[in-house]
């Protein structure tokens, strides 16, 4: 009987979890206080009373670590965009972000191990007199040259849930209509949460002591629980799939190229896609020479496209105009801005010019632009940067002109500044971090969308316009209005965690 009822306590408990789970994804705040509370709910299950409340804690956050992996717990794109960082963080972060994300990975792992080498006696601390000191120092004795028995019951798990949000998203194709969608999406997560909830029980009866015996009505309580975060579930897939396609996205040709259609950033390349493609925009890269001209180019360094080891800052434009180009089968030269700009005025086509500063700061860099080709640029043609001196400095010498901030990725949402538009990565694309910048009259355009289901997934999110490799296949996908398929991608990324 005392087993059947400390089986009965471990359910309660993964219940409570699980409620947790399903709450922090759309309300952290009041799912992290219920984590709080959940040292209060284990002193009535255990009848422990005279144990520390930070030591529960402790151990409790533990666990919900152990299971972070796979249960999805707490983490979400959509939750961080709600959190608005400075500027020049946002910026530094921006800068340094490969060897931040390198670091975080070690910190995570190293966490990771130290919660799992603490984790298998904490029932006992929960459950018997001793102390928090020593349950840790017996969990750590029996933990030592044994780390992969544990683990192994946690990345089993994990794996599995992973297979089943690959077989979830896979089965989305056969979703053709909205209230489907929703049924979908409500099944699927009532499946998930089952998956979690036996990965939380099977793997504290193999990595710990079960020793909890409920107070009567505990499960009928945590059942309730389980009951409403089912409720807050269809509510949500329900506010969240029983949308209308809005506007399609307009389509910009990165680099100024269709396809095969050219050497990136070249004369020709930008001909035949103004006339074949027709694109909204034409998206270029320019960099200061050393005789201080500019020149249309991507790298700073010719040697991909051109096979030497040539600097565009030292070299001149006129030595540069004489470098031959090479790219898939393709050939052209370097062309200077000044050619560029003319062929565009000449074809009527809008651009969009990415300021790569190669020299000095993006004040200084973005100024000199500026004193050049303030007024040649027209009303229509926008500029962007990664560098937001060279942003805040362009509109501050001139408000008509439209400037845009480029985002390698989005994590947290950005503090006010005067970009009029953000040029975003798509993989970490939010339909939050969207939403934000249009409440702030800012428009989204999204890098670099060349298949149908990214394209897809930009309508979705509400993007204001992609920027693509393919401009003529894409512009193909918008003007087919494919409802299934937009219902499918809807849902997709609805499963993501991103709508």
């Amino acid at each position: 009987m005392t087993n059947s009822r400390s089986d009965q306590g471990l359910l309660i408990l993964s219940f409570i979890i699980i409620f947790c789970n399903s709450l922090m994804l759309y309300l952290p705040v009041t799912a992290w206080l219920l984590v709080l509370g959940l040292p209060l709910v284990i002193t009535l299950l255990t009848h422990q009373n005279n144990k520390g409340y930070f030591a529960k804690l402790f151990y409790l956050v533990v666990l919900l670590f152990l299971w972070l992996p796979f249960s999805a717990l707490s983490f979400s794109l959509e939750r961080l965009n709600q959190w608005a960082l400075p500027l020049t963080l946002s910026s530094w972060i921006f800068a340094n972000r490969y060897w931040l994300l390198a670091l975080v990975g070690i910190v995570v792992g190293i966490l990771y191990y130290l919660a799992l080498r603490s984790a298998t006696k904490i029932w006992d601390y929960f459950t018997t007199p001793a102390s928090f000191k020593e349950t840790l120092k017996t969990s750590w004795q029996q933990t030592k040259g044994h780390f992969w028995h544990y683990a192994k019951y946690y990345f089993l798990y994990g794996f599995g849930l992973w297979l089943f949000d690959f077989l979830g998203l896979w089965g989305t194709a056969l979703v053709t209509t909205k209230g489907f969608a929703i049924i979908y999406a409500v099944v699927f997560w009532l499946l998930k949460q089952g998956l979690v909830l036996s990965a939380v029980y099977f793997t504290l009866q193999k990595t710990a002591t079960i020793q909890i015996v409920p107070k009567k009505g505990w499960f009928y309580g945590s059942c309730g629980l389980l009951l409403g975060a089912l409720c807050l579930q269809v509510f949500l897939a329900y506010q969240g799939l029983n949308v209308d396609p809005g506007k399609t996205p307009i389509v910009i040709a990165h680099r100024g190229v269709d396809g095969n259609n050219g050497v990136q950033n070249t004369l020709t390349a930008l001909k035949n896609t103004a006339k074949k493609a027709k694109p909204a925009y034409v998206e270029l890269d320019i960099q200061e020479t050393a005789d201080r001209r500019f020149v249309v180019s991507h790298d700073s360094n010719l040697r991909k496209l051109a096979h030497k080891n040539m600097k565009i800052a030292d070299n001149s434009l006129e030595q540069l105009m004489q470098v031959k180009l090479t790219e898939k089968g393709k050939h052209a030269y370097l062309a200077s801005f000044d050619s560029y700009l003319a062929q565009a005025k000449k074809l009527n086509q809008p651009l969009l010019v990415e300021l790569k500063v190669n020299q000095g700061s993006g004040k200084e860099f973005s100024e000199y632009f500026y004193q050049l080709y303030g007024t040649k640029l027209a009303k229509k043609d926008l500029v962007h940067s990664v560098d937001l001196l060279a942003i805040n400095a362009l509109k501050k010498n001139s408000s008509q002109l439209k400037a845009g901030y480029i985002l390698p990725f989005n994590l947290f949402s950005l503090a006010d500044n005067p970009a009029d538009f953000y040029s975003l990565e798509y993989k970490t694309a939010t339909k939050n971090f969207i939403t934000q910048a249009h409440e702030n009259n800012k428009k989204v355009y999204l890098w670099t969308i060349n298949s149908q289901k990214q394209a897809l997934m930009a309508w979705v999110l509400g993007a204001d316009g992609v920027i693509t490799d393919e401009p003529s296949k894409i512009k193909q996908v918008f003007n087919s209005h494919p409802t299934k398929t937009y219902v499918t991608a809807n849902l997709k990324l609805y499963l993501k965690g991103m709508i």
